[in-house]
């Protein structure tokens, strides 16, 4: 009997203490020092492109990948490929429609580990009036104290996946059809994030 409960206790005081020692932290976004970059062919040559402006939430630690999570949104209409006109065509109806679909999200639903440093999360991304599952690769770079800030703890990520535009309406395919911009899409992001210690 005073085994059973010795055992009970034991289970209990690990239950207890384990997720408290390796809970994911919350992070927050280190804007100046956080990227989301895409890449898509323009009949020839590859056009890249950033958005400026994102926020969100996310929880990462590498012991407790159950219950790390993201929950990030992107204002489309901080797009920026380095030539007005184009993206202020790109704001419009034709691709993105700012007006009525004013943000990217993305929810993650579970994340692996697939080598050392070597990670992927699952989730669902939502652009205009589409949600699809989506799968992003990524590398942790680590978690460190700040050495600009001893209060502050940084940790780093850089990741990239590959959509097709037209999957989530992002055009009518007029322009793909004609040879002009490409479907496929390559993002990359990259991310610095901080919390207090």
């Amino acid at each position: 009997m005073k085994t059973i409960r010795l055992i009970i206790a034991l289970a209990l005081v690990l239950g207890l203490s384990l997720p408290a020692m390796a809970a994911a932290p919350q992070w927050s976004f280190d804007p100046p020092h956080c990227q989301v970059i895409f890449t898509i062919k323009h009949i020839f040559a590859p056009v890249m492109g950033q958005f400026h402006k994102f926020d969100g939430k996310i929880n990462f630690s590498p012991d407790d990948l159950a219950g790390s999570k993201v929950d990030m949104t992107i204002q489309v209409a901080s797009i920026d490929t380095g030539v007005a006109a184009r993206d202020k065509h790109l704001k419009t109806a034709d691709f993105f429609d700012v007006a009525k679909y004013p943000v990217i999200r993305f929810v993650s639903e579970s994340f692996t580990k697939r080598g050392d440093n070597e990670y992927a999360v699952k989730g669902r991304l939502t652009m205009k009036d589409v949600t699809r599952p989506v799968e992003i690769a990524f590398t942790y770079l680590g978690a460190k104290p700040n050495p600009m800030n001893k209060d502050q703890m940084l940790t780093g990520f850089k990741g990239g996946f590959a959509i097709e535009r037209l999957d989530y309406h992002v055009g009518s395919g007029k322009y793909y059809q004609m040879g002009v911009v490409g479907n496929k899409v390559d993002l990359y992001i990259h991310l610095e994030l901080v919390r207090g210690k």
